[in-house]
C-alpha cells in the first residue's frame, strides 16, 4: 500500500516539473534572393537567414570552386549531373564573369563587391550576409590584366579601376619562393593596343602598394636561378663518409676529399674517378656490380674489365685525385662543378700477369717489386714467350710501356708477355727474295734512265 502511494507522488511530481519547463519550436525563416546578370541559372532563391553571397552564387552557377584552381579564367564549367560529368556550352559564363566587380541592390542602394578577394585572401567583408529581397547582378568581364612566372595562381584577371600591383599579387596568392622581386616586369599597351612600354620594378626598394596597375596590363614575375642553388657533388666508394655534398662559388676538390674524410684504408686514390655524371652515359650493371666485389673473387676478365671502366669513364676529368691529396690541395685541385662524381675503388693489391707465363692471373702486390719477380711468381714463361716480348699495363693511363729491369710496379699494373711469332721458313725466303728483286729493279732504272 505504501509503495503504491510513493509511486503515485513520484509520478505526479514528474508531470508537475515537466510542465514547468518550456518547449520552444524553432521555425526556420527562408528569405528570397533574386540573381540576375551573366549566370548560367538566373532566379529567384530561397535561403535562410544566415546565407551569404557566396551562397547564392554557387545556386546561381557562378564557378566559385573553379576561381579557387590556377587562375580564374580560360577554364571550363563542369557540372555534377546523375554521377556524370556534364561540360557547360557557354564557357563564357565560366570564363568570363566579372566576380570582382558584383552588384547587390538593397532598397534604393546598390553596393559593388569583389568576390574574388573574399575567396582567395577571405576579405569577409567582400562576402556580405543577404537580406530579404536583395538582388544580385554578376556583368561580364570587359577589361582585364594578366600577371603570369613565379605567383601561385598565374592567370588573366578582371580589372578594377584603382587597382594596384599589390593588389594583383594578393589575388595570384603572392610569389613563389624561387620569385625574382628585383625584375618585375610591366608590359603597358599604348593608346592603340599594339604598341607597349616596358616598366621595370624592383620590389626590394619599391612598395608593391604604390605602383597603380593599368587596363590590359601584363606582369611578368621572373624566376631567380640563385635561390637556394642546389649544386651538389656525389662521392661513393672507399672512403670515410660517402654522401651528396653541396657546393658553393669557390668549393674544390680538396675540401671536398676533406669534408668526406679523406680515403679509407682500403682506398685507392690513384684510380680514383673524378667525372661530370651529366656527361655520362647510362648506367653500366656490370660496372656497378664490380665496384663493389672483392678484387680476389674476380676473374682475370672481370679484373680487366673493371680497370678499363674506370680507366675509361664516361665524362671523366683529367685530374691525379692522388696528387690532390698528397699535396694538400696546393696541385691538381679543381673548383666543383654541379653533377660532379667522385668514387675511390678499392686498392687494387694485386698485379695481373697475363700471356705466356705458366700460371697467368692475379699476383698479390709487394711494394718495390719490378717486374720479373710477378713473372716468376706465375711460374716463370712458357716456351712460347717472344723475345724481349714483355710489356707493362699502366693501370691508371692504360699505356703499354717496355719495361726495364728497374722497372716498378704498382697496384694493379698489368705484366703482357707475348707469345712468339711462328713463321715458315720458305715462306720468308720467299719474301726476302721478291723485296730483292724490287729493289734490283728500281736500282737498274735509274742507272738506265741517269745515262
Amino acid at each position: 500500500m505504501k509503495s503504491k502511494l510513493v509511486c503515485i507522488i513520484l509520478l505526479n511530481l514528474s508531470v508537475f516539473i515537466y510542465a514547468q519547463v518550456p518547449t520552444t519550436y524553432a521555425q526556420t525563416s527562408l528569405i528570397s534572393v533574386n540573381v540576375t546578370g551573366f549566370v548560367e541559372f538566373p532566379g529567384t532563391y530561397q535561403l535562410s537567414v544566415i546565407s551569404r553571397l557566396s551562397d547564392a552564387l554557387k545556386l546561381a552557377g557562378s564557378p566559385t570552386t573553379i576561381i579557387t584552381e590556377k587562375g580564374p579564367t580560360y577554364l571550363q564549367r563542369v557540372y555534377s549531373s546523375a554521377g556524370q560529368s556534364v561540360t557547360t556550352k557557354d564557357s563564357l559564363i565560366a570564363n568570363l564573369q566579372a566576380l570582382r566587380s558584383v552588384k547587390l541592390t538593397r532598397g534604393k542602394e546598390t553596393k559593388t563587391y569583389d568576390y574574388m578577394k573574399f575567396v582567395r585572401m577571405g576579405d569577409l567583408e567582400q562576402n556580405p550576409i543577404l537580406r530579404d529581397g536583395d538582388v544580385i547582378n554578376i556583368g561580364a568581364v570587359h577589361t582585364t590584366v594578366t600577371i603570369v612566372g613565379e605567383v601561385y595562381y598565374p592567370g588573366e584577371y578582371e580589372y578594377v579601376e584603382g587597382d594596384r600591383l599589390s593588389d594583383l599579387l594578393n589575388l595570384a596568392q603572392g610569389f613563389t619562393l624561387s620569385a625574382d622581386r628585383k625584375t618585375v616586369n610591366i608590359y603597358r599597351y599604348q593608346e592603340n593596343l599594339k604598341d607597349f612600354d616596358l616598366i621595370t620594378v624592383d620590389l626590394l626598394t619599391q612598395k608593391s602598394e604604390d605602383i597603380i596597375i593599368h587596363p590590359y596590363d601584363r606582369i611578368t614575375i621572373n624566376r631567380d636561378t640563385e635561390y637556394r642553388r642546389g649544386w651538389n657533388i656525389i662521392v661513393e666508394g672507399n672512403v670515410k663518409a660517402p654522401g651528396k655534398y653541396y657546393l658553393g662559388d669557390n668549393t674544390n676538390l680538396y675540401d671536398i676529399l676533406l669534408l668526406c674524410g679523406g680515403p679509407t684504408s682500403k682506398g685507392d686514390l690513384r684510380n680514383a674517378i673524378y667525372a661530370n655524371l651529366p656527361s655520362t652515359e647510362k648506367v653500366d650493371p656490370e660496372f656497378e656490380r664490380l665496384k663493389n666485389m672483392d678484387i680476389t673473387q674476380m676473374s682475370i676478365m672481370e679484373y680487366h674489365y673493371l680497370q678499363n671502366r674506370l680507366r675509361q669513364f664516361p665524362g671523366r676529368y683529367s685530374i691525379d685525385i692522388y696528387r690532390t691529396w698528397e699535396s694538400k690541395g696546393s696541385e691538381c685541385n679543381p673548383i666543383l662543378q654541379d653533377g660532379d662524381y667522385l668514387y675511390v675503388p678499392l686498392k687494387m693489391d694485386m698485379v695481373a700477369v697475363s700471356g705466356q707465363v705458366v700460371n697467368p692471373g692475379l699476383v698479390p702486390w709487394v711494394e718495390g717489386k719490378t717486374w720479373d719477380f710477378y713473372v716468376k711468381a706465375a711460374g716463370g714463361y712458357t716456351n712460347n714467350k717472344s723475345f724481349n716480348g714483355v710489356r707493362i699495363i699502366d693501370a691508371q693511363s692504360g699505356n703499354w710501356v717496355k719495361p726495364s729491369s728497374k722497372t716498378i710496379l704498382y697496384p694493379g699494373d698489368t705484366v703482357f708477355v707475348a707469345a712468339k711469332t711462328e713463321y715458315d721458313a720458305w715462306s720468308r725466303f720467299k719474301d726476302i727474295m721478291l723485296i730483292t728483286t724490287q729493289v734490283m729493279t728500281i736500282i737498274l732504272g735509274i742507272h738506265t734512265l741517269s745515262n
